[in-house]
């Protein structure tokens, strides 16, 4: 696979953007500065910026534009405020309609680079499916209007005022241009909020198409801040529903300030964040793939696009934050667990999507090995029969994500199986059972169950939390440990 070069920004505010959407998209689905061919003439002369970033995951694409944009001080609030949101906002906005229809015609003509000599390298989504998502991000307004009121200085939400009428409302931001799709406006305040508090692309895409249903259908009169509207739908999480607006049909609502100052107070609300550090480690997992994906160094067979070598990294990262947990969890539970030298296996349903499954194998190196790579064959090929093995004790599972290691003290990488079998027939089935008694692998009566209810904000179990803090750190020590002797192996070589 090739090496992909992808921008990182022009400015300061565009690099802060993208290194906050790298975070929470993962860097192998956000990519800064993209470019069209429009306009360009000859190979020395630039193509046109499409937008400021782009992310393109499953079948959703988010676009943003950046404006950062100063807010002048002439003495007339009501014209320093026209002057900004007609840049910052409208103009925003007319960008970002330019760059959806430029996606929905001509997506083969998009490039990571000005020259265009390097397509983008990500399938998009088909007209059947593709759902679009436009974020406009309006800076230097939040500071100005803090001045004048008490509070984060978070523009209000007022969806009434549309077009226009926003050059005479100071502060106020609605539907920028009426009749046309939906866009989101993330001012200084609501961009830092929403991206570390949705830090995973399923949690970040969800909030994004219920606020829309929830501003679209008319109940939302209107909201202090983006802030505040996230902090009313987080906390409408119960322990058997989502996150979502929970509005009765005939009624209307306006978000008041202090939501999401009232949530981050909670005790439940910080217990959760402490929960979440265990979920890290499958980020840290997907970034590792990722970066090889992106450097041109993975391992990959066959000479497919990226879209194509990633399909399991894609499903990993399609899994929300609390369910990162459980797995993550379960998995370093398993390492830990596991005595040196000993084999080992996880089998885990997806808390996301129930149709999704994964295999974590631990598999040492056998004597009868004669070279590290023809283990590495070995381990790939076992790892297949147990992830076939899963559809037997799972036929509701349509893909089967299986990733092989050594054991803990062991220092070479990782492989992984994606596996659909959306087209599974008879035969395939029978060829799974007969490999399974083969291999001995996944017996129903060597299998045991666990089950459980894991919540986005808990109450206190101080013993879970020191358990898991323990388990992740002496992971982290072991990572630590093992890139120190690599690093001495390294240094002694080149003396």
């Amino acid at each position: 696979m090739k090496e992909i070069v992808k921008q990182d920004g022009f400015n300061e505010s565009e690099k802060y953007l993208a290194d906050l959407c790298s975070k929470t998209f993962l860097s192998l689905w956000s990519y800064p500065n993209v470019y069209t061919d429009e306009g360009k003439k000859s190979d020395n002369s630039d193509g046109k910026e499409l937008c400021d970033l782009l992310v393109v995951f499953n079948q959703h694409v988010i676009i943003f534009s950046d404006k950062d944009i100063g807010f002048k001080d002439t003495g007339n609030i009501e014209v320093n405020w026209g002057r900004w949101v007609k840049r910052a906002v409208l103009k925003s906005a007319n960008q970002l309609y330019g760059a959806e229809n430029w996606i929905r015609e001509r997506s083969n003509r998009i490039y990571l680079d000005p020259k265009c000599k390097h397509k983008f390298p990500l399938n998009f989504p088909s007209t059947e499916v593709i759902k679009i998502h436009r974020i406009a991000v309006a800076k230097n307004a939040t500071k100005r209007f803090s001045s004048i009121v008490q509070g984060s200085g978070s523009l209000i939400i007022n969806p009434l005022i549309t077009g226009d009428e926003h050059l005479k409302n100071p502060f106020m931001i609605g539907i920028p241009v009426p009749n046309k799709p939906y866009i989101h406006i993330f001012d200084d305040v609501a961009l830092d909020v929403i991206l570390n508090e949705l830090d995973t692309i399923s949690d970040f895409i969800d909030y994004l198409e219920k606020k829309e249903e929830f501003i679209t259908s008319g109940k939302l009169i209107s909201a202090a801040g983006e802030e505040d509207l996230l902090g009313h739908y987080l906390m409408s999480a119960k322990k058997d529903r989502a996150p979502r607006f929970y509005i009765e049909d005939d009624h209307k609502a306006v978000i008041l300030e202090g939501q999401y100052e009232s949530l981050i107070k909670l005790p439940q609300y910080h217990l959760g964040k402490e929960y979440d550090r265990i979920s890290y480690f499958w980020d840290e997992f997907i970034e590792h793939f990722s970066r090889h994906a992106l450097g041109g160094t993975l391992l990959y067979e066959n000479k497919h696009l990226l879209s194509d070598a990633t399909l399991g990294l894609q499903v990993m990262a399609s899994e929300k934050r609390v369910a990162r947990r459980i797995l993550s969890s379960l998995i370093l539970e398993k390492i830990k667990n596991t005595p040196p030298q000993k084999k080992a296996v996880r089998v885990m349903v997806s808390p996301t999507n129930p149709n999704h499954g994964y295999v974590w194998l631990i598999l040492p190196i056998p004597p009868q090995a004669q070279s590290y790579e023809e283990y590495r064959h070995y381990r790939k090929e076992y790892l297949y029969i147990y992830c076939t093995s899963v559809k037997l004790l799972y036929p509701d599972l349509n893909i089967i994500i299986g990733v092989a290691t050594e054991p803990r003290d062991g220092g070479g990488g990782e492989d992984m199986i994606y596996l659909d079998t959306n087209g599974w027939e008879a035969s395939d089935f029978e060829q799974a059972e007969q490999d399974r008694k083969s291999y001995g692998v996944l017996l129903p009566e060597n299998i045991q169950q666990f089950s459980g209810v894991e919540y986005q904000y808990p109450i206190n179990d101080d013993k879970k939390l020191n358990s898991e803090k323990k388990s992740r750190t002496a992971i982290i020590a072991k990572k630590k440990k093992k890139s120190q002797k690599k690093a001495r192996k390294l240094n002694r070589k080149r003396k």
